[in-house]
C-alpha cells in the first residue's frame, strides 16, 4: 500500500490510496482541471483511479468530483445524505456512478470502515483503509473526538492522518470576523493542534508508533511549524528526538505530502 496527499487546506482537499491495482481518490476538492495536472505530476493517470471517496460535501472535498466522474466514469462513494446535499454543481456525477457506503465496503484490494466526525455537514465521516495487511486512518473536519474515532483508533494503525487545522492563538487574533471563528473553534469545526495532540498521545498509550500525517491546516490560523510543534511533544518520551521525523510529517496545502509506503 502507499499514501500521499495532493492538496490539504481548507481551499482544497485530495489523497490518494493504492493497494494492488486499486487506487482510491479521497476528496476531490480541487477542480477537475488541477486534480489532472496534481496526479500527472506525481506520475498518476485519472483514467487509472478505481473510484472516488467522498468524506463530506462541503465545496472544498467534492469541487471537481462531478467532472472528473464523469469524463473517466470513476464510481463515487459517498454516504445517502451526502448524496442529498451535495452543491448544485456536483449533482452532475451521472446516477450510474453514484453509491452508497455501506459496512463492510470492498473496493478492489481495499476493505472500508467509517467512522462518525464532528462538523457541520449532513454526515460526515473518517475512513479506515485496510489492504494487504496494513491499516490506514484519514480523519479530518472534526471540531471534537467523537467515540466513533476513539473506536477506529483503538486498534493499531500503520498511518494515521488527522487533521491539526488551528492554533488558537492564530485564530483568537486572526482576521476571521467572531462568528467564523466560533465555527472554526466550536464542536463542529475543526481540530486544533492542542486537540490533535491530545488525540495522538492518546492513541500512542494504547497502541504505539504509527506514522502520522497533520493534514487540513488553516493557511490563516496555523503554520506546519506550530502544528508539527505540539504534535511532536507527544513523542518525545516515544522517540529521540532526531527521530521524530521519521514518524511525523505535516501534509502541504499545495502539493505532494511526503508518500508513505507499507
Amino acid at each position: 500500500m502507499y499514501f500521499f496527499t495532493l492538496a490539504s487546506s481548507s481551499s482544497g482537499n485530495c489523497a490518494l490510496a493504492c493497494a494492488g491495482q486499486t487506487k482510491l481518490l479521497i476528496d476531490a476538492g480541487l477542480s477537475a482541471t488541477r486534480l489532472e495536472k496534481a496526479l500527472r505530476a506525481v506520475g498518476e493517470r485519472p483514467e487509472s483511479l478505481t473510484a472516488i471517496l467522498l468524506t463530506h460535501e462541503h465545496i472544498d472535498h467534492v469541487n471537481g468530483v462531478a467532472r472528473l466522474a464523469f469524463k473517466y466514469g470513476l464510481p463515487v462513494y459517498a454516504t445517502p445524505k451526502t448524496w442529498a446535499s451535495l452543491p448544485g454543481a456536483v449533482e452532475a456525477v451521472p446516477d450510474y456512478l453514484q453509491k452508497d457506503y455501506s459496512y463492510d465496503l470492498c473496493l478492489g484490494d481495499f476493505q472500508l470502515d467509517f467512522c462518525k466526525t464532528s462538523h457541520d455537514a449532513v454526515q460526515p465521516v473518517g475512513l479506515v483503509l485496510q489492504a494487504e495487511g496494513r491499516r490506514l486512518a484519514y480523519i479530518t473536519d472534526t471540531g471534537c473526538v467523537t467515540r466513533g474515532m476513539l473506536a477506529a483508533l483503538s486498534k493499531p494503525l500503520d498511518g494515521l492522518v488527522l487533521e491539526s487545522n488551528h492554533d488558537r492563538q492564530m485564530l483568537s487574533r486572526g482576521p476571521y470576523p467572531y462568528v467564523l471563528k466560533r465555527r472554526v473553534s466550536g464542536e463542529q469545526g475543526h481540530l486544533a493542534n492542542e486537540q490533535a495532540a491530545q488525540l495522538l498521545d492518546w492513541y500512542l498509550e494504547r497502541n504505539g508508533l504509527c506514522r502520522i500525517m497533520l493534514a487540513h491546516l488553516s493557511e490563516t490560523n496555523n503554520t506546519p511549524e506550530l502544528a508539527y510543534a505540539a504534535a511532536a511533544t507527544v513523542l518525545e518520551n516515544r522517540v529521540a528526538a532526531d527521530e521524530a521525523t521519521q514518524w511525523l510529517s505535516v501534509a502541504p496545502a499545495q502539493g505532494q505530502s511526503v508518500v508513505w509506503q507499507f
